[in-house]
């Protein structure tokens, strides 16, 4: 089952180039660190942060996560994020996910694969699929990501997201974005993640960062917070300003997690975040 599912992805993934759609996602884990963990996306993440994670994610993974958000006085958007996600890293060849999201301004698909190169490196490649809105015209992208285990501290990855950036895309102001991820883990106490990017054809500063911190207490619970500056905020649809804060919860064959975020700007919102994931 888990060589056919691969397979399936796989193939998705080849029709990125067709006419599909672009889309952003955030678990509660990501919007606890503030956007970030590109160099280090566990769980489903991999499929929409950085594909090349998927090999380091040896394990068949199935998730579903609800986010709420709206304004703090009642006059800024209100609305709600769900997302249904499986993953298979198991295969030793190919590893490939499957993410479904629905947002209040569009419904979109993720599709993801990647293989392992030499024992401490990784490639993959993302098609983001969106469709279901009315002021939009559906639309095509693609995510290209690699990253690379070069020291037991040290983890780091470089991905272009948004690669086409046709002039579809770019209506869901998906434009391309290339984005420098690093992962440090102090003595294992503390995993530091700082993702500045770069994107060219956005209006005003082309430059902006995730930064964000993940702290185990004992071995099954995790403590997170982060920021954002200029980055992309999926659950609005344009970029702005925020930070979170978070935790989750590892059991051996499940895990739980909970975040909550605010955008500052341009427009304020709150945000709740939770999911659970079956490993």
């Amino acid at each position: 089952m888990s060589y056919r599912f691969t397979a399936f992805i796989l193939g998705f993934s080849l029709l990125a180039t067709l006419p599909v759609y672009a889309t952003d996602y955030q678990s509660p884990r990501t919007a606890g660190l503030g956007g970030a963990g590109h160099a280090g996306p566990i769980l489903t993440d991999a499929i929409y942060m950085n594909p090349a994670m998927m090999p380091f994610n040896p394990a068949y993974t199935m998730s579903i996560s609800h986010e709420s958000f709206g304004g703090p006085d009642g006059s800024e958007p209100r609305g709600k994020v769900q997302n249904a996600s499986i993953q298979d890293g198991t295969n030793p060849l190919f590893q490939a996910g499957l993410g479904y999201t629905r947002k209040s301004y569009g419904n979109m698909v993720n599709v993801g694969a990647s293989t392992r190169v030499f024992d401490k490196f990784g490639v993959g490649v993302g098609g983001k699929f969106m469709f279901g809105s009315t002021s939009r015209e559906s639309a095509q992208d693609v995510t290209v990501g690699g990253l690379g285990n070069f020291l037991p501290w040290f983890q780091s990855g470089v991905i272009v997201d948004n690669a086409l950036s046709s002039d579809k895309s770019r209506q869901w102001n998906s434009g391309r974005e290339i984005i420098v991820a690093t992962k440090f883990n102090i003595e294992k106490i503390m995993l530091i993640y700082v993702d500045p990017h770069y994107a060219p054809a956005k209006t005003g500063s082309h430059f902006g960062y995730e930064a964000g911190f993940e702290v185990p207490l004992m071995q099954d619970l995790f403590i997170r917070a982060g920021l954002n500056r200029d980055s992309f905020q999926p659950q609005l649809g344009y970029y702005g300003d925020g930070f979170g804060f978070g935790f989750g919860w590892s059991f051996p064959r499940m895990s739980i997690d909970m975040a909550l975020s605010k955008t500052e700007g341009p427009t304020r919102t709150n945000n709740v975040l939770f999911s659970i994931t079956i490993i």
